[in-house]
């Protein structure tokens, strides 16, 4: 618990409320609950199914980098996977243009690249699990309003239906749970260190999972009294960026001094191309059956002319007016009003709302995956302070993430198009919502927080 005597001056600048009595931990067990499910049912289908796909070709391309091989190299990396203890019964992941992770992010899994393949993939899933869980219950901890238990249920769901993320060794993992663990950080204003670090480390794994929820600290504006807090926002982002840049480089060097990965831009970028082809993984277009696990925009736009251009052009057409006014929001200055006990400032809303809107805004246009979705964490803070503020908002905000919460779960990924194909009489949006759930779901994320955060400057003004 967060006494008013422990919140900093950035804490309490960053709108971090100051509770007056105990808090009730109900809300909290349910999410340590979630959390339980989560590791233990992830972890048994891990096992059992996928067996760590994602990690294998992380793993093997990290240990290339030792061995003088070529980490952008199918054939090489599947005889250093075979070499150090992998099984050869499912070399599905190394299939062709499937090593796409840039030298920084192989560099910082050097460390188990060093042990065998089955030792390195079992600490890696469960630092990786305890990450998650330990970012699910800070977001536990932010979770304050009227009815915080009701969301915290919801929040222990969600994380309950993220065991994908364990199924497939997902670097996202590790991304999202230290990006989640550095805004916790920052808007509390301690550990400050510990912030700069995990979020530096997050960007390395994949910049563009973070990479909008780092731009609020940049871009954060002040409100009329409270401008400490923004200047250490910034101030953080700054470290973390030069911390991220830092830990780039030893990777870029290893790769760009072995003869065999000297050209690794290139091959990188053969990869991606090459993994995004018609009927590839990457796919957004109708030809690929893995299309429905895609969050981008491009999923929904392709469905209506499979032209890379078109549903490109059409996906950056929604996003950019949206950016344009997320960018305005978080930038624009906050009046600020706080009650009497300290627990409304309308900093805390207006921050709250622009990380919600980050989190599902930064998906739309940028090729993703259903598991890069739990970074939604990040959008239960706002549902609870809504609870508190607006009791329409607030029940609106609850049945949005428990919607959330659904499409964006593996299980409905297959359920949808499921439904769709056996004809259960669908039409226009209502299709598309069982047939591309993923991003329609974030864009409708998107627009509800961001009228959340613009709605909070109405008020102001009226006052």
């Amino acid at each position: 618990m967060i006494h008013a005597s422990a919140i900093s001056a950035t804490g309490q600048a960053s709108g971090i409320r100051a509770s007056k009595r105990p808090r009730s931990f109900g809300g909290l067990y349910v999410v340590l609950l979630g959390c339980l499910f989560f590791a233990v049912r992830g972890y048994q289908n891990q096992k059992a199914t996928l067996q760590a796909f994602d990690f294998k070709p992380v793993y093997s391309s990290a240990r290339c980098l030792i061995d003088d091989c070529d980490p952008y190299d199918s054939a090489q990396i599947q005889r250093e996977f075979l070499q150090h203890g992998g099984d050869p019964s499912d070399l599905r992941p190394f299939r062709p243009f499937n090593a796409n992770y840039p030298p920084s992010a192989l560099f910082l899994v050097i460390p188990l690249a060093l042990l065998p393949f089955g030792v390195a993939c079992a600490i890696w899933s469960w630092i990786g699990i305890a990450l998650f869980c330990c970012a699910a219950v800070c977001v536990a901890d932010l979770c304050e309003g009227k009815y915080s238990r009701v969301v915290q249920c919801v929040l222990a769901g969600f994380v309950a239906t993220s065991t994908m993320l364990i199924m497939l060794g997902q670097p996202a993992m590790m991304s999202i749970s230290l990006a989640v663990i550095a805004v916790w950080c920052f808007l509390h204003g301690r550990f400050a260190w510990l912030g700069v670090a995990a979020f530096a480390v997050s960007l390395t794994f994949k910049p563009h999972v973070g990479a909008l929820v780092w731009l609020f600290f940049l871009l954060a504006s002040r409100g009329e009294e409270k401008g400490e807090a923004v200047r250490m926002f910034r101030r953080r982002a700054l470290e973390t960026l030069m911390l991220t840049l830092i830990l780039m480089v030893p990777g870029m060097l290893l790769a760009s001094h072995h003869p065999a990965s000297a050209h690794w831009p290139q091959e990188l970028h053969t990869n991606l191309v090459g993994i995004g082809a018609p009927g590839n993984a990457s796919d957004p277009g109708p030809t690929n059956g893995e299309a429905p696990a895609i969050a981008s925009l491009q999923a929904v736009f392709s469905l209506v002319r499979d032209v890379p251009r078109f549903y490109n052009l059409a996906a950056y057409a929604v996003f950019v007016p949206l950016l344009g006014a997320w960018v305005y929001g978080v930038m624009r200055p906050v009046k600020e009003r706080v009650a009497g006990d300290g627990r409304f400032a309308r900093t805390q809303e207006r921050n709250l709302m622009a990380l919600a809107a980050a989190a599902a805004l930064g998906f739309l246009p940028i090729y993703h995956r259903q598991y890069d979705t739990r970074l939604l964490l990040l959008m239960f803070p706002a549902v609870a302070l809504l609870t508190s503020n607006s009791r329409w908002m607030g029940r609106a905000a609850i049945v949005l993430s428990l919607v959330a919460t659904v499409a964006t779960s593996h299980q409905f990924e297959h359920v949808g198009p499921w439904l769709v194909t056996h004809g259960i009489g669908l039409r226009g949006v209502a299709w598309l919502g069982f047939y591309r759930p993923l991003p329609l779901t974030l864009l409708l994320v998107s627009c509800f927080f961001l009228y959340a955060m613009f709605r909070a400057g109405a008020r102001d003004a009226k006052a």
